[in-house]
């Protein structure tokens, strides 16, 4: 009879001719297959070559036989098992991302781990599918690992954004990396799963990364369409600390994204709300708000709540209460003027920068007097009012 030995070499001979160089590589049996991960321990250093060569164009048809080669006995096989599983992973991972992206209008229904939820948040147009594209690319196991298990999903984006932040923030050897849209787009859509609580320090870690400038890039080029700010708008909905919220809304403010609206009327609508983080979203309904957003703000003309005090250049000195913030933004919104309300930065000659801490007022009695001068316009003139 011959040998196993013998028919293996036979094997190994037959395989490598039809194997190594063609298009197509000889599909071997279970089998087979386990009989090669054995050869990986051979005394032969040409013989692990040739079974790790073939084994690696097997594909995922060897995966079942390299796990079992972790618990083997040889040290060899183990090491050289836990090598190919990684080497054949990845180009499983590539050769996935290589047919998404060929797949321009997802006619062919190719789909990447992660892409039916992304593709609930911002649709499935060219452009998310390109982006869902750079997002994988970025950090497939990320991906990977987020949609499989949401606890070492959270662990792991903490780890990510931590990662991402030092690397602009704490460089090593001085070296700063600039980030691409796929680095931020993979941790900020990871940070969108459900139920995923994030400690704050993380959650300030991926805010400070939509400052850099492949973010703002990528948010100004949406001009409000666009999939990066609609992944955006769904994280930002889901904070809940004042403070991170207060920089979302200034964010949206900054970069005209009308996306951090929905968040603003959620914050003006919430009692217990910090009245700055209150007043932040009183401007961004003011400044980027419809007419339906005007009835939210005619409900704070009768909150007296102090916001700050505020100095002129010209040395004068005022306060500013939630109240005066409203009518502000009320008389922006009719295209009225400031100046003719007395509001004291437009009586000093300022333009309107949507900083509630400036829309007040020197003295209670201008206050009133445009408190006043409001109550006539709207009864002349009332606007639309906000939907119930």
């Amino acid at each position: 009879m011959i040998s196993t030995r013998v028919k293996l070499a036979s094997l190994m001979v037959f395989a490598s001719i039809l194997a190594i160089g063609a298009d197509k590589p000889l599909e071997l049996n279970e089998l087979q297959i386990r009989e090669l991960v054995k050869q990986l321990g051979s005394d032969s250093f040409v013989s692990r070559e040739q079974a790790s060569e073939i084994i690696l164009r097997q594909g995922n048809r060897s995966m079942a036989a390299l796990e079992n080669g972790l618990t083997h006995l040889d040290y060899e096989v183990v090491r050289r098992s836990r090598i190919l599983i990684s080497l054949i992973s990845e180009s499983d991972k590539k050769t996935k991302l290589q047919a998404f992206l060929e797949d321009v209008d997802g006619s062919k229904n190719t789909v990447l781990p992660g892409w039916e939820r992304f593709e609930k948040l911002v649709g499935k147009s060219t452009s998310s599918r390109a982006l869902y594209g750079q997002i994988y690319k970025a950090d497939p196991s990320l991906m990977d690992e987020v949609q499989n298990d949401k606890n070492i999903g959270k662990s792991i984006v903490s780890e990510k954004a931590q990662w991402l932040h030092n690397s602009i923030f704490s460089p090593v050897a001085g070296k700063t990396i600039n980030l691409e849209i796929g680095d931020i787009g993979a941790v900020l859509f990871a940070a969108t799963t459900p139920n995923m609580e994030l400690p704050s320090e993380v959650v300030n870690n991926i805010t400070n990364l939509l400052y850099q400038p492949s973010a703002r890039d990528a948010i100004s080029a949406s001009k409000g369409t666009g999939p990066f700010r609609k992944l955006l708008g769904t994280w930002m909905l889901q904070q809940t600390d004042p403070n991170i919220i207060s920089q979302h809304l200034h964010l949206s403010q900054n970069m005209n994204m009308t996306e951090g609206l929905q968040l603003a009327r959620r914050v003006a609508s919430e009692k217990t709300m910090p009245v700055y983080t209150k007043t932040v979203a009183l401007t961004l309904l003011g400044k980027m708000g419809t007419p339906e957003d005007s009835g939210l703000l005619r409900n704070f003309l009768g909150d007296e709540t102090v916001v700050g005090n505020f100095q002129l250049p010209n040395q004068q000195k005022g306060t500013t209460q939630v109240r005066d913030v409203a009518l502000a933004m009320l008389v922006h919104m009719s295209s009225q003027s400031h100046k003719e309300y007395g509001f004291s930065f437009a009586r000093d000659n300022q333009a309107l920068f949507f900083n509630p801490y400036m829309l007040g007022f020197t003295t209670m009695e201008n206050r009133m007097l445009a408190m006043k001068k409001w109550e006539t316009y709207f009864t002349s003139k009332p606007m639309t009012k906000a939907k119930s």
